[in-house]
């Protein structure tokens, strides 16, 4: 039994419990090919009793042959598996490995890179980026509207465009130092480094224009303790006022309350909404609650993901990893049973995928997925 700081028993954290352990890769691995079958057949139709047919709409209990991995309809006699119509309908995976990779998505609190899955998994790389990249594509399109109400918090984090350090590592000047340690005694932040050649100088430039702001907006549970409950994003070239009257206009309910940092370009919120504002640069949290530790939440992972799991975002996909990791905080106190119903649900309402069937041939998305500007 866990004690608090008092001495009194607590309970143990929920996501410490067996009880969010319903259904892991463990449970998975003791399956049979078969018995994974009927299981994607009951996550997409609720049951084994009542499938409704794709062909002729009848609702009935099919027909199996399980050896070709379909379903026959008694009425019409169509075949049919149970991923049709969905972005693994070409599927030739055997249905335990596709569950058991689906489990292994849902479980990484970070996400799981394609190489790990494959190694883990034995498919090849290219097999297991198409198909994390499906499953990012479903939570995207298929991805939570509905308005923010209540308390919201807002901030925006920058992506991408990271500019790469010199060939030649060079020691801070002694102008560098001085300037460091003047700025440290005014109590200034630390003057910027300036490029020290023009090649360097062209470096940095070049890999700014593929830096991006990732907007976040997170609701608050109205009960203090559980967090955030929704949270929407969104992708733009800068954190300004133009996009963060956008967003929270089509967001946000008019007259909810939104908390923010000193940033300038919220200001213009406190038109439509109950405003507030934390001085990051003293404070994370003002004697009055406000703050947005919630949004900040959001971008550590994010940022632990960046630089442990996928090494690196670019601006084509930001959005795809973006709203993964939005999903990934709402489903964040839920069991893996029910993050997995969930992505199944998703799934299943989505249809072929535009993006990555046949991604390897030369058919994928165009460019960046709806910048705000």
């Amino acid at each position: 039994m866990q004690h608090n700081v008092q001495g009194e028993p607590r309970g143990q954290h929920f996501l410490l419990s067996k009880e969010v352990r319903d259904f892991t890769l463990w449970d998975i691995a003791q399956m049979s090919e078969e018995e994974c079958f009927w299981k994607f057949v009951e996550l997409r139709w609720g049951n084994i009793e009542k499938v409704v047919c794709p062909d002729c709409g009848t609702i009935d209990r099919p027909y199996a042959r399980l050896k070709r991995g379909q379903l026959r309809c008694r009425s019409c006699h169509h075949h049919f598996s149970p991923m049709v119509n969905s972005p693994f309908a070409d599927r030739k995976m055997e249905f335990k490995k596709l569950m058991m990779a689906f489990s292994l998505y849902t479980a990484s609190a970070k996400g799981v890179p394609a190489l790990f899955m494959s190694r883990l998994l034995d498919m090849q790389d290219k097999t297991a980026t198409a198909l994390t990249g499906k499953l990012r594509e479903v939570l995207l399109t298929e991805r939570d509207d509905e308005i923010l109400t209540g308390v919201i918090e807002v901030d925006g984090g920058y992506f991408c465009g990271k500019p790469r350090k010199a060939n030649v590592r060079l020691k801070s000047t002694p102008a560098d130092k001085q300037a460091a340690i003047q700025a440290r005694l005014n109590g200034d932040p630390f003057p910027n480094r300036k490029p020290r050649n023009k090649q360097e100088a062209k470096n940095w430039a070049k890999r700014m224009k593929l830096r991006r702001v990732v907007m976040v907006l997170r609701e608050i549970h109205p009960e203090k303790g559980n967090g955030a409950v929704k949270t929407r994003v969104a992708i733009a070239y800068s954190e300004n006022a133009d996009v963060a009257a956008k967003l929270a206009r089509q967001l946000v309910e008019e007259k909810s309350t939104i908390m923010t940092d000193e940033n300038a370009a919220y200001t213009v919120l406190s038109t439509w909404y109950d405003h507030r504002s934390v001085q990051h640069a003293f404070q994370y949290v003002d004697p009055d609650g406000v703050n947005e530790n919630q949004a900040e939440s959001f971008f550590t992972r994010m940022r632990r993901a960046e630089y442990g799991t996928f090494h690196g975002y670019r601006p084509k996909y930001l959005m795809d990893y973006a709203q993964e990791f939005a999903w990934r905080e709402d489903m964040r106190r839920t069991t893996e049973h029910e993050k997995l119903k969930d992505l199944m649900g998703r799934l299943f309402n989505t249809g072929l995928s535009k993006w990555w069937r046949g991604y390897w041939q030369g058919i994928n998305r165009a460019g960046e997925y709806e910048v705000v500007t």
